[in-house]
């Protein structure tokens, strides 16, 4: 099981990434979102992306038009601590273009509901 985390706290993505490895997943981090898009492109399997909205150099919304032209199975879930307007408009934007977002997450997030996130994204990515 494939997860990237794409976030600028450095904080933030490295407590998602111990979770995901505590749940049996492989996980990568990424700073911005050309670095998440570089990262997804050179992959060939299915993955979980989750993508903060706001980062530098391409952002949540942005980072959508880079990885629209990959065919293979990614499921999306927008994280952010700030207006949910703009992560709305990135889920939104994602279905549009016809890739798989999961309802939003907000900061800050419980151990808890980062493990059940987890394995539900397992099951639908890999049952």
């Amino acid at each position: 099981m494939r997860v990237y985390i794409a976030d600028d706290n450095l904080e933030f993505s490295r407590f998602v990434r111990r979770v995901a490895e505590m749940e049996g997943w492989k996980a990568t981090t990424c700073t911005n979102g050309r670095e998440l898009a570089a990262e997804v492109a050179a992959e060939e399997r299915a993955a979980l992306l989750i993508v903060d909205i706001n980062m530098p150099e391409l952002d949540g919304i942005e980072v959508i038009e880079e990885l629209k032209a990959i065919k293979r199975q990614l499921r999306i879930r927008f994280v952010t601590g700030g207006e949910i307007t703009s992560a709305v408009a990135a889920q939104m934007i994602a279905k549009a273009r016809g890739m798989d977002s999961g309802r939003l997450l907000f900061k800050p997030i419980a151990v808890e509901e980062l493990k059940e996130l987890f394995r539900s994204e397992a099951k639908l990515l890999y049952e």
